[in-house]
């Protein structure tokens, strides 16, 4: 059984790792989102004739 402290530790550690897993996420990822984001940009979403709003 866990002590008060140590369930405490264990999510601030689980919450550590999440956020560098998304750091690192967005690091190997970001130059793809910025060409997507450039892409769209220049030439709208395939939904932008569909779309009523």
């Amino acid at each position: 059984m866990h002590t008060q402290e140590e369930t405490i530790l264990e999510q601030a550690l689980a919450e550590t790792q999440t956020k560098k897993q998304c750091e690192q996420w967005l690091a190997e990822n970001s130059e793809a989102i910025n060409a997507y984001n450039e892409h769209v940009e220049a030439h709208g979403v395939f939904s932008d004739d569909v779309r009523r709003f």
